[in-house]
């Protein structure tokens, strides 16, 4: 289990995973440009199946990410309003619940997009 967080630091986690994922968005544009690029390169049946696992892998990878926003978006408005509560009572010393599930989540989704992105770079290669 995680230990409790303050909630300056739980806000700063959700913002900066925020943004984490607003990147990791950037980056499958990035790879569908490149599959662009190689399917105007390469017209081989393998290619064309390579090319139609990886649009489809990124299109889910999109969902989990808006997925992922949309809930870490839903935490910040409840923290927020649990700030809005008790305002005015030393909310530094407070400590909030690790978020453990949306951690986790976030991790997985590192882990899954991280061999993602080394199987497409593997694939570009061959295709090369």
């Amino acid at each position: 289990m995680f230990p409790t967080i303050s909630i300056t630091q739980l806000h700063l986690e959700y913002q900066r995973w925020i943004n984490e994922l607003i990147f990791y968005k950037e980056e499958i544009n990035m790879f569908e440009n490149y599959l662009v690029k190689i399917v105007r390169t390469n017209k081989s049946n393998e290619v064309a199946v390579g090319i139609e696992h990886f649009q489809n892998q990124f299109i889910l990878q999109k969902e989990i990410i808006d997925y992922l926003k949309h809930d870490l978006k839903i935490s910040e408005k409840q923290l927020a309003s649990f700030v809005k509560e008790l305002s005015g009572l030393g909310l530094e010393n407070i400590r909030m619940d690790n978020h453990a599930k949306l951690r986790e989540r976030m991790r997985t989704f590192r882990t899954i997009f991280n061999e993602l992105k080394k199987e497409f770079r593997d694939f570009e290669v061959e295709c090369l």
